[in-house]
């Protein structure tokens, strides 16, 4: 009988063991980055692939804030951009179009649940908010929202009446066809900016204070249309990109993860979000160039020669070791360091395979792994047109 207690007692101070190291083990954080979340449209009876119950909306919120993760409104969002600081694990909520969901559904979960948020509002649907099947905000319900400082709702502009598509293409990067003939730059030019301007002066005729800020519609931006925006005010532009937003990031290509998809359960957002952190605390010198191509979907090849072939998305490279230089697309890359070869195993130097591929690559820490950043950083080149 004692022994049997013994074990029993032994067992149990195992098991509490156990139980205190899982309860004291650190919760995953992230640190000078922001997750910022995309949403569309909330409701029980509709459904689409940018749709959630008002249930699975509330768990979301709640879950992310049992996780320890902070919410932050868009004034600190832009604070941090100018190099302020934000909690750990900071999040900021959006929803494009200014659904009527937005103020039945949204709004009320919002304000309980003192979570922040913005609104990317469509203001051409002001006119005539029930002309769809899906009803958009009327003009009370934007200013009710526009206005509640508890609430903490900052309305911003997802075009006046460029949420919209000619043969296909987007209305804002697009010289479109009127009467017939396809518009000249000064004119296009011109309907950018006065769209610009229109949804800023409806917004702040709602009650919003400032409207600096823009939601690209469909997610389509190039150059010419950013430059346009930022010329009557526009400082921050937000894409479909899913991925996180740092300080390097330039203000008019900021990324969003998609949050309101009926398949993104709680946990699933949370591990979203994770998978996408970077890890700022390492620097990073010298990495295996075969491992770090793996995780970037490339492959390499030890030649005969002692040359070494490297592809990523399909496009080749070879590397001469003696000469310290890259061939690709028919021109010769130097390295600034030199490629070191270890137990038969190349490693390159970080910064050098970052120009050589010409895009940023991040560190996961949760994946253990590289990845390639869809956002450019401020210094890099934005020319092309980029949507999700």
């Amino acid at each position: 009988m004692k022994k049997a207690l013994k074990i029993f007692l032994s067992l149990l101070l195992v098991a509490g063991s156990i139980y205190l190291v899982r309860q004291s083990a650190p919760r995953f954080t992230y640190k000078d980055q922001v997750a910022v979340l995309l949403y569309h449209h909330i409701s029980d009876t509709d459904t689409s692939n940018v749709t959630i119950t008002p249930a699975l909306f509330r768990s979301q919120l709640t879950f992310l804030k049992k996780e320890n993760y902070h919410f932050i409104t868009l004034q600190q969002f832009k604070s941090f951009m100018a190099g302020g600081n934000v909690p750990e694990n900071a999040v900021l909520v959006t929803f494009d179009d200014g659904y009527e969901s937005l103020y039945d559904q949204a709004y009320p979960v919002l304000k309980e649940l003192q979570v922040p948020a913005v609104n990317f509002e469509i203001t051409g649907t002001l006119a005539d908010p029930r002309a769809r099947k899906l009803h958009f905000l009327d003009e009370q319900q934007l200013r009710t929202i526009a206005t509640d400082r508890d609430a903490n709702i900052s309305c911003q502009c997802h075009s006046d009446s460029m949420h919209d598509k000619q043969n296909g293409k987007p209305l804002l990067t697009t010289n479109i066809v009127v009467d017939g003939k396809q518009e000249t730059e000064e004119q296009y030019k011109k309907r950018v900016v006065n769209d610009a301007l229109d949804c800023k002066k409806k917004l702040k005729k709602a009650g919003e204070e400032e409207v600096d800020s823009y939601a690209y519609p469909y997610g389509y931006y190039d150059a010419r249309a950013t430059s346009l925006l930022q010329s009557v005010g526009y400082k921050y532009g937000f894409t479909v990109l899913s991925e996180m937003t740092t300080r390097a990031d330039d203000p008019m290509q900021i990324s969003r993860i998609t949050a309101g998809s009926p398949d993104i359960t709680p946990q699933v957002l949370n591990r979203t979000i994770q998978r996408n952190v970077m890890d700022f605390n390492q620097d990073y010198n010298y990495v295996p160039l075969r491992d770090t191509l793996k995780d970037l979907g490339g492959t390499m090849t030890m030649n005969k020669d002692r040359t070494i072939s490297f592809y990523l998305h399909g496009k080749p490279y070879k590397l001469d070791p003696e000469s310290g230089t890259i061939e690709t697309a028919g021109k010769q890359i130097p390295l600034k360091h030199p490629l070191l070869l270890k137990s038969r195993k190349a490693y390159i130097h970080f910064k050098d395979l970052e120009n050589v591929l010409g895009v940023q690559i991040a560190h996961n820490p949760l994946r253990n792994s590289f990845f390639e950043r869809l956002t450019p950083a401020k210094a890099r080149n934005n020319e092309t047109l980029t949507k999700s």
